[in-house]
C-alpha cells in the first residue's frame, strides 16, 4: 500500500490543510482588524477639525488592536513566521533539527497547557463591558470578547503542534511554508 493511500497520512494531510485554511482565515481577520483600525483612526483625524468626534472610536481601535494581536499568533506560527533557531540546529545537522523540533513542540505545548488551564479562572474574572466599545445594537462589548481570539489561536496552535508530533512519529516532514496567504505561488 502506498503512503498516499494509508489512512494516517491522508488524515494528517486533511488536518494540515484544515489548519492552513484556519490560518488563512485568521490572517484575513488580522487584515480586517488592521483595515478597520486605519479607517476609524483616519475618520477621527479627518473629522476632528470639523468639530465631529465619536467617543467610541478609540475604544474600538484598542479592541481591534487586541484582536489583531491575538488572531495574528496562529498565522505567524502556522506559516512559519514565528521565531526559530534553525540556523543553530543546522550546525548539528539532522539530529539538531530533530532535537529543536521536539524541544520546541514540548516547550510551546507546556506553555499552552498552563495558559489554557488558566482560561476558566481568567474568563470568570472578566466581567463587565469594554469601556466605550459601543455595539451598533446598543450597549458595550463584553470584556470576555477581548480574549476570545487568543483562546482560538491557542487551541489552533495546540492542534497544529499535536499534528506535527503525529507527523514526526510517522516519519513525515514538518510543513515548510515560507509564504503567507495571498503571496505569489501560495496554494
Amino acid at each position: 500500500m502506498s503512503q498516499g493511500s494509508r489512512p494516517f497520512p491522508k488524515a494528517i494531510a486533511i488536518a494540515d490543510a484544515t489548519l492552513l485554511g484556519i490560518g488563512r482565515g485568521f490572517s484575513w481577520m488580522c487584515s480586517f482588524c488592521l483595515l478597520a483600525m486605519l479607517a476609524l483612526t483616519a475618520a477621527t483625524i479627518l473629522l476632528r477639525p470639523l468639530g465631529v468626534s465619536f467617543y467610541w472610536i478609540f475604544p474600538w481601535v484598542m479592541v481591534l488592536f487586541g484582536w489583531l494581536s491575538f488572531f495574528g499568533v496562529f498565522p505567524a506560527m502556522i506559516f512559519g513566521r514565528d521565531i526559530r533557531i534553525d540556523f543553530v540546529a543546522r550546525l548539528v545537522g539532522d539530529t539538531g533539527m530533530l532535537v529543536t523540533r521536539i524541544v520546541g513542540q514540548v516547550v510551546v505545548l507546556f506553555v499552552l497547557y498552563w495558559l489554557l488551564l488558566e482560561v476558566p479562572a481568567s474568563v470568570a474574572r472578566q466581567s463587565g463591558s469594554g469601556d466605550g466599545a459601543l455595539l451598533p445594537w446598543g450597549g458595550e462589548s463584553k470584556r470576555r470578547m477581548l480574549s476570545l481570539p487568543l483562546l482560538l489561536s491557542c487551541l489552533c496552535i495546540t492542534a497544529a503542534l499535536l499534528l506535527d508530533i503525529a507527523k514526526m512519529l510517522l516519519g513525515l516532514p514538518e510543513r515548510g511554508s515560507d509564504r503567507l496567504p495571498g503571496e505569489v505561488g501560495d496554494a
